[in-house]
């Protein structure tokens, strides 16, 4: 396993958290037994020793501060029936770890969940040393997080490494995250150095419709890192997935799994995997996922390895090798518009893109699949603009170069729309349950101002009619939607803006 530094420049990810060993001598211990817990985690009495088995129950809510370091002497499960609020911050991070770390903690559970309990929020948090490595089924699966039937949880900043599963590759998985039809929101993380068996970050089981944005996955080691499962329309958008390691020919980097898994990457770069004997794509059983706008690149021995009925579909992708280089039974899905060339990244370690990368503008920012729409994200993995310049076409990969088109000696002007449509960012941002959509029009025109969901389903038609030029505003209520990434698509003639909304429930 390598052990590269990755160079991605990512301001809105935490990586360099401090270390554990940082506590302050001068704060209070408070030891918690095996019990019911609910309450406020004070920094003041920080750290909090965990001496059993914990369990917020339902309707109870337990708030963490930031700073606060929660330390498990043996290996004890944290289990969520209520809320957990652990929101740190920036500057200072909450930590969940063992005091032994060979022994582990046995992860946070959110299994069978009343769905009346509002979301749970972990975030600027780092996870480390949870072990799913006892027990049967259910007990190992998810080393920092197991979830099942529970979706309001939202795990964002969060640093999710050295964490493991082990146990019968059939019924248990996910080294950092497991999910069984569970459908949380997580972004802005670091997946590193976890270990296990079906997935050694993430485990997408039955049904599991998950928003993964803007993460880093490196350094994993096991059973592929990546396993999605049957009927899983899990989303992924703006990921790195590098440096990983599948430790069996029978898994892939990224593996499907499970009949009619329809789970789509747009934009994501998977890059330098050691995927086994397998691929960075993996297709084992006839599942149908939808790859938009991704680099595919320098994984060995393959980028894309197919078996029994094989039925990806691979829209404006880099992918290395191209459809001949696909190993395995014969590709029956879709290959449109997809790149075989060096995609030109800054360096080895840095994956944003070199000013001649034919990635530069070859990425597609909405196209119809099966009566469905898709949309590129509207921001890269740093937040900045796609497409950028305005009017262009988005770039492929996680991140987005400030030109229009590649130099390849003669610089064009990047074109601009006519006139100054704009449509601006929401606020607030994220918001719960309401928020204000601005937009500016600079002549009298007839206008749409649709809302999307992260699957490209339209949840909101707020404005269809002729308008005058000049600011205009609409209240955008999303009471009755789940929390989540969403799509503000304003539409002029030929001109389309869009904006991403968050809601955080």
């Amino acid at each position: 396993m390598t052990n590269s530094i990755i160079t991605i420049r990512i301001a809105t990810l935490t990586f360099g958290l401090a270390l554990f060993a940082m506590i302050s001598t001068t704060n209070a211990q408070t030891d918690i037994p095996g019990a019911n817990v609910s309450g406020t985690w004070t920094l003041t009495n920080s750290p909090y020793m965990i001496n059993g088995e914990i369990t917020i129950p339902d309707s109870a809510t337990l708030t963490i501060e930031p700073g606060v370091n929660v330390i498990f002497t043996g290996h004890y499960k944290f289990n969520v029936q209520g809320r957990l609020l652990a929101v740190g911050t920036e500057q200072d991070s909450i930590y969940f770890t063992a005091q032994d770390q060979a022994a582990g903690w046995h992860s946070i559970r959110f299994i069978n969940t009343p769905v009346h309990n509002d979301t749970s929020k972990i975030i600027y948090c780092s996870l480390k040393y949870g072990k799913a490595n006892t027990g049967n089924d259910l007990d190992r699966c998810g080393g920092a997080f197991s979830i099942k039937n529970f979706s309001k949880v939202l795990i964002s900043h969060c640093l999710i490494a050295y964490n493991v599963n082990s146990g019968n590759i059939a019924t248990t998985g996910g080294g950092g995250i497991a999910l069984w039809t569970a459908s949380p929101t997580i972004s802005n993380c670091e997946f590193k150095a976890n270990n296990g068996v079906y997935g050694s970050a993430m485990a997408i089981y039955y049904s599991s419709n998950a928003l993964v944005y803007s993460n880093l996955f490196h350094d994993n080691y096991g059973h592929g890192t990546i396993n999605i499962g049957v009927n899983s329309a899990s989303i992924f958008i703006n990921n790195i997935i590098v440096n990983n390691t599948a430790t069996t020919p029978a898994h892939g980097i990224i593996h499907f799994e499970g009949g009619s898994s329809k789970a789509i990457f747009i934009n994501n770069t998977i890059i330098n995997n050691n995927c086994g004997g397998g691929g960075a794509i993996w297709e084992s059983d006839g599942s149908i996922p939808l790859f938009i706008n991704n680099i595919i690149c320098g994984n060995i021995p393959a980028q894309v390895r197919l078996e029994a009925s094989a039925k990806m579909n691979f829209i404006n992708c880099l992918i290395e090798g191209g459809r001949e280089g696909f190993k395995g039974t014969a590709f029956t899905g879709t290959y449109q518009d997809c790149l075989d060339s060096n995609p030109l990244f800054a360096d080895s370690t840095d994956f944003h893109l070199q000013d001649a990368s034919p990635c530069i503008g070859a990425g597609v920012d909405s196209i119809e699949v099966l009566t469905k729409w898709y949309y590129a994200p509207v921001y890269d993995l740093e937040g900045n603009s796609r497409p950028n310049p305005v009017g262009s076409h988005p770039d492929i990969g996680a991140f987005e170069n400030p030109l229009g088109s590649p130099v390849t000696g003669v610089v064009k002007e990047p074109g601009q729309l006519p006139g100054k449509l704009q449509l601006f960012q929401n606020f607030p941002n994220p918001f719960n349950p309401t928020t204000t959509i601005q937009f500016y029009l600079p002549n009298r025109t007839n206008v749409t101002l649709k809302v999307y969901d992260s699957l490209g389903r339209e949840v909101g038609k707020l404005i269809n009619a002729e308008l005058p030029s000049g600011n205009h505003s609409v209240l955008f209520e999303a009471k009755d939607l789940p929390s989540g990434l969403y799509i503000c698509r304003l539409k002029s003639g030929d001109h389309i803006q869009y904006q991403k909304l968050l809601l955080i429930r």
